[in-house]
């Protein structure tokens, strides 16, 4: 293989592996996670006044040569008053690696008063891991490290989550990849133990309605922690300004990763919304920017047990997680 092709390979493998000192991410993160917030807990699943299908759009570090793209479609609702179900469909693709797969999620609801509701859900989910061999150009013709020690694998994984809500807030916790399946993605002489390392989020928000009857403006803060075993604690905070229960623009910080901008449009039964990235890592020198766009559809969602009060927001995605 020529030594830029081989690189690469061995880059993304650092990036997949996050052993050691390297701190690559592994799967793609969204910015607007609070209008999809079902991504990041399993347990969201059938606890919104609505049932949302979404689809969302990112493209990674504009400017950059096969940089991250990934792609998403959700949906989830109620069974009954106590079960909530959902599901989600993923694509994400760095360079010659493509990750896509199925999440299946099941959730409970438990009425801790009139006011507030306690939700649990259990997640599993299967991916397929690919390398397109195409796309790795060798000094030889059927190299044969390309034709024999590159694999297709599908990997089985399961996740959790609790989330705790009333009409204008919610705390959840959730974890993902917990069976810490591997992603062998090549086999040469030695063994490769790459694997999706278990993570965990911490979340919370708050309505915060600025004046006492019907408020034409609206703000909600929000606070999203995200840890691995084998790098460092990352957090996200956020806020965003609603008008009129129909406009909003918002703003998120990374630590030490990026700073996003973010506009949207909602009503009862549609919302579309558009998020800009900018670069604060040491990758801002070679990229312009991340973008990312969400479209959502909007069910009723009639069969759920939701907190008194919780029709006021009912128009736009609050409490978002």
């Amino acid at each position: 293989m020529t030594k830029n092709k081989f690189f690469i390979l061995t880059m993304l493998l650092i990036s997949l592996s996050c052993k050691q000192q390297s701190y690559a991410q592994q799967i793609v993160m969204n910015s607007q996670y609070m209008i999809n917030s079902f991504v990041l807990n399993p347990a969201v699943a059938g606890t919104k006044t609505y049932a949302p299908l979404v689809l969302s759009a990112r493209r990674q570090w504009m400017g950059i040569r096969e940089a991250p793209v990934a792609q998403h479609l959700s949906y989830h609702t109620s069974i009954n008053k106590y079960l909530g179900i959902g599901g989600a469909i993923f694509n994400d693709v760095a360079g010659p690696a493509r990750r896509t797969g199925l999440l299946v999620a099941l959730s409970t609801q438990v009425e801790t008063s009139k006011y507030d509701r306690i939700s649990f859900g259990l997640a599993t989910s299967m991916s397929q891991y690919m390398i397109k061999k195409q796309y790795l150009i060798t000094e030889e013709d059927n190299d044969n490290t390309v034709l024999n020690y590159t694999s297709n694998r599908l990997i089985p994984d399961v996740a959790f989550g609790i989330k705790f809500y009333g009409d204008r807030y919610q705390v959840g916790f959730s974890g993902f990849n917990i069976i810490q399946s591997k992603v062998d993605l090549t086999d040469v002489m030695t063994s490769v133990t790459n694997k999706l390392e278990r993570t965990f989020y911490l979340n919370g928000s708050y309505i915060i309605p600025l004046g006492k009857h019907s408020p034409l403006i609206t703000l909600e803060p929000s606070a999203v922690l995200r840890y691995m075993f084998t790098a460092p604690l990352q957090f996200d905070v956020n806020l965003r300004a609603i008008y009129n229960k129909r406009l909003w623009a918002g703003v998120s910080y990374r630590f030490k990763d990026a700073t996003a901008l973010m506009v949207g449009f909602s009503t009862s039964k549609i919302g579309i919304s558009y998020s800009y990235d900018i670069s604060m890592s040491g990758l801002s020198k070679y990229n312009s920017g991340s973008h990312e766009v969400t479209l959502t559809l909007r069910h009723k969602n009639k069969r759920g047990n939701f907190p008194a009060g919780g029709q006021r927001f009912n128009t736009y995605d609050c409490p978002t997680f």
